[in-house]
């Protein structure tokens, strides 16, 4: 089964984590998570940083305690620090065959 299936990504498992790209390299993790904390509880926040220079990357990831939110978070637009994200916003499930 996949996405496009589905009418709602919560018809998967909870543990849904979602890609989100574009971010300005200026956004701290306390911008990110105040923006999409607003939508609900977040159990975790991963940023993506560069290997030799340590600075993030432009993406992270996120995963919610509820995965109703998903649903909302990725109908949405989203701008942060004056940048639109809502184009790189992608549903990424690990360990669904």
């Amino acid at each position: 089964m996949r996405y496009n299936d589905l009418t709602s990504v919560t018809a998967l498992a909870p543990g849904l984590k979602i890609f989100i790209g574009g971010l300005a390299k200026d956004t701290t993790i306390d911008t990110f998570v105040k923006y999409f904390g607003k939508y609900g509880d977040l159990t975790d926040s991963v940023v993506m940083k560069d290997r030799q220079t340590g600075r993030p990357r432009g993406f992270r990831f996120v995963t919610y305690a509820d995965p109703s939110v998903v649903d909302t978070v990725i109908a949405e637009t989203h701008a942060i620090n004056g940048k639109q994200v809502s184009e790189f916003l992608f549903l990424v499930y690990f360990g669904y065959e």
